[in-house]
């Protein structure tokens, strides 16, 4: 079934619904989570920021460190060097990677500190820049960017549209904008309170989307409920989820359901057997001493701790962190993942 029947909304994007880009939660593991349980053909996946420079530096081992490529993976990068981000885009898009967004809504001190994140939107052309080099590397994939409403006390529509017009204006504007309806404080708040402080204001990413027609955009922020997010896909091309995927990974099979019609969800056990053959593959491989590692076992558990809610939910995370401080042994860890589930219940 077509996406513009089920969401009634003729969609210029072929994937209208996405999960955002999470800073230690949307790695690799979890990544590979929502394919066993959604599949690669409905939503878009955003990988955690990865900073251009780590991009060149781990480019021998992009699969294990940012995670398999994959038609519907975006890899979110992080940075302000133009040349830098060029070349960590053409060198994703030589390792089979579909699609790169940039970072222009990070309020974290780090982030700021590096001059990257939501402190570009106080530069526009710096970001105009950055996509203009793609062209001199020769990137021909997508490139994105995601950003605010404002920043700061710059916040007005004038604000707003100067930057996405700056972007707009370069010889390589975005063909996609996804917008965080809020805007950031990046002095006295961390970025949790970011998330939830500043007041999310709709209207003034649909109203953008009206300056912009030409433009696909998509619309985050406190999106929880399939209802709302049917209701601003009438609005705008896009609609990304964040915490509520993070919080309850499950909500994509919701989404199957209620938005696409599709009741052959698979169970709870299915999507666990699945992601544990991932896991032992994953930890079976030869590695040279020199070579980036594997993951460690609290990072492999930590995507399905959220599949179980209530009284076994909490049982499970419980005997799990448990049974993980006894330092098992690799080949262990299907049983040890088993076991805690079968006592939890």
């Amino acid at each position: 079934m077509s996406v513009s029947r089920c969401l009634l909304h003729t969609a210029r994007l072929k994937r209208p619904i996405s999960v955002a880009p999470m800073v230690d939660i949307t790695t690799p593991q979890f990544l590979e989570l929502l394919h066993i349980i959604s599949g690669e053909h409905r939503y878009d996946y955003y990988s955690e920021m990865y900073h251009s420079e780590a991009i060149l530096h781990h480019q021998g081992h992009l699969d294990r460190f940012v995670g398999k490529p994959r038609s519907n993976v975006v890899v979110q990068l992080g940075g302000s060097q133009p040349d830098s981000m060029a070349k960590a885009a053409k060198v994703l898009q030589e390792n089979g990677y579909s699609e790169v967004n940039i970072n222009v809504g990070c309020p974290s001190p780090n982030v700021q500190h590096g001059q990257f994140g939501a402190v570009l939107m106080k530069t526009p052309n710096k970001v105009a820049d950055i996509l203009s080099t793609m062209d001199k590397y020769n990137v021909h994939i997508p490139v994105t960017v995601k950003c605010r409403i404002g920043v700061d006390h710059q916040d007005s529509m004038e604000f707003l549209e100067n930057f996405v017009s700056t972007l707009m204006q370069s010889s390589r504007p975005p063909p996609h904008l996804i917008v965080h309806a809020r805007k950031c404080i990046l002095k006295g708040l961390s970025p949790k309170q970011n998330r939830t402080i500043p007041p999310l204001n709709y209207e003034r990413v649909y109203e953008l989307s009206q300056l912009f027609p030409h433009l696909h955009l998509s619309i985050n922020g406190g999106f929880t409920e399939t209802g709302s997010i049917q209701q601003a896909l009438t609005k705008v091309d896009g609609c990304m989820i964040g915490r509520k995927v993070m919080d309850h990974p499950l909500f994509l099979q919701e989404m199957d359901r209620h938005l696409y019609k599709d009741e052959s969800t698979k169970p709870v056990s299915s999507i666990i057997d699945e992601y544990l053959d991932y896991t032992d593959k994953l930890l079976s491989l030869p590695l040279d001493k020199e070579d980036y590692g594997l993951p460690p076992f609290t990072l492999l558990v930590k995507p399905i701790m959220m599949l179980y809610s209530g009284r076994v939910g909490r049982n499970f995370r419980r005997i799990l962190t448990e049974q993980l401080k006894s330092k098992p042994s690799p080949h262990s860890f299907p049983s040890l993942v088993r076991n805690s589930l079968i006592q939890s219940q």
